[in-house]
């Protein structure tokens, strides 16, 4: 397994934009161009290149599954993931499944827990005291996050169809599915969670 993560320019100017456009397809090209701000089109990409960089591939190719999870066109040993949140993106990749999600920590009402989380979840989370409850609960998020995209079906796999419960630190899977993975979480800088889940086939 690897991961980087970097920061993102948001001052990288027009020209040199253009230029990282000429390494990647045309197919993802067109999805980084259809972004409305040009925040969210350098966040994408980003990841894109900092795949490309880490296989040393000379131009970035994708498929994507009816879930819409990308995978590598003809490289299936490889997997791999990318998230990105405010001004950070992540990417991971492994001989495994992978997911990987970064979040900012940011305003939140806590009480979509409720609606979102498994009740275990919640519970966990007021549990705690009021001071810990907002990085409780973007710490269970970005593991929930991490978790269905190594499953590869995004949202379409429901947050509160599991659990992942916190154990001496440690996040623990708890899955009808009993589905084995590798999970991680940490802070980057003060304002971010980078969780890493890595499934056991």
């Amino acid at each position: 397994m690897k991961i980087i993560k970097e920061k993102i320019d948001f001052n990288l100017s027009k020209e040199k934009f253009q230029y990282f456009l000429t390494f990647i397809s045309e197919k993802e090209k067109n999805k980084i161009l259809k972004y409305r701000n040009y925040e969210d089109s350098l966040r994408s990409l980003y990841g894109k290149l900092i795949l490309k960089n880490m296989l040393k591939l000379d131009e970035i190719q994708l498929k994507y599954n009816k879930w819409g999870k990308p995978e590598l066109i003809n490289n299936s040993r490889i997997h791999f993931n990318i998230s990105h949140s405010g001004e950070w993106v992540a990417v991971g990749i492994a001989t495994k499944p992978i997911g990987i999600d970064v979040q900012k920590v940011d305003k939140i009402d806590l009480s979509i827990a409720k609606s979102f989380f498994s009740k275990d979840e919640n519970e966990y989370i007021l549990s705690l005291c009021q001071s810990s409850r907002k990085d409780a609960f973007f710490k269970l998020w970005t593991l929930k996050e991490a978790f269905i995209k190594a499953k590869g079906k995004g949202l379409y796999m429901p947050l509160d169809s599991f659990t992942i419960k916190i154990l001496n630190d440690k996040p623990i899977l708890y899955s009808d599915e009993n589905k084995r993975c590798q999970l991680s979480v940490k802070q980057v800088e003060k304002d971010y969670f980078m969780a890493i889940c890595i499934l056991e086939e």
